[in-house]
């Protein structure tokens, strides 16, 4: 009798199972990422909707100027409006320009809101339509995500206006650039030149946060290169400055 020897075929390896896929970041996370991480944060949030970084900015936004209103915004729009009394050739009596006053500032704490958020979808479309020119392939809902992001520097701008309003002197808010982090606080209103004054308010350090990071969101969504998404960087910058030299101008005449 012969006996036969069976051999099985050995067992395969077992196969290494895939490591799990990191949880994405909450907003909360991001909302912190974006100021140390902004690359990582435009990779993560490129295509979800735009409307939660555009709505928190709009209601942050809304909180801390509704609440720091009387003690910073209100003496800084009486200093404003009474500047550009004294520049126009229209001449109000004294009843006529208090009750002129009274009037915007009942209103304006709440249009101060409404402004921020008119301005955010401005820019919106500007970003779009300027990355365009730089062949970005950013869509409008991303360029609204990027706006939304960026503007995140602004509300710690925001925060730091409300501070200061709390503890400066009421005489020395005499312009919105008084609690700027720019190199106008620095500069006399009413002695400096209109155009320069206006043009040094451009360079606050949350402007230039925002236009460096909506030059990284294009970069990122628009898949541009590092040369390009810094040439939109200066061109949006350039254009955002125009309104400041339009108003420079006017004061001047």
């Amino acid at each position: 009798m012969s006996e036969t020897t069976e051999y099985s075929a050995a067992p395969p390896a077992p196969q290494a199972s895939p490591a799990p896929q990191a949880p994405m970041p909450s907003f909360w996370e991001d909302a912190i990422d974006i100021f140390v991480n902004p690359v990582g944060v435009f990779r993560r949030r490129a295509d979800d909707s735009f409307w939660k970084p555009f709505l928190f900015v709009i209601l942050a936004f809304s909180v801390i100027s509704i609440a720091t209103f009387d003690s910073t915004m209100q003496p800084i729009m009486e200093a404003e409006f009474a500047r550009r009394m004294a520049a126009t050739s229209q001449k109000l009596t004294a009843d006529q320009a208090a009750t002129a006053m009274n009037f915007t500032l009942k209103f304006a704490r709440f249009i101060i809101p409404i402004g921020i958020a008119f301005g955010m979808v401005i820019v919106g479309f500007g970003t779009w339509l300027v990355s365009k020119f730089f062949s970005a392939k950013t869509t409008v809902s991303q360029a609204f995500l990027v706006v939304g992001w960026s503007y995140f520097p602004r509300i710690l701008g925001v925060i730091a206006g409300g501070v200061q309003g709390l503890f400066m002197d009421p005489s020395k808010l005499n312009a919105a650039q008084a609690i700027s982090l720019s190199p106008a606080r620095f500069m006399n209103p009413d002695a400096s030149n209109p155009l320069l004054y206006q043009l040094a308010g451009r360079l606050d350090i949350t402007i230039l946060w925002e236009t460096v990071l909506l030059a990284i969101g294009i970069y990122i969504t628009g898949k541009i290169s590092k040369n390009a998404a810094i040439a939109f960087g200066v061109t949006i910058f350039v254009l955002g400055s125009l309104q400041a030299v339009q108003a420079g101008v006017s004061l001047m005449k």
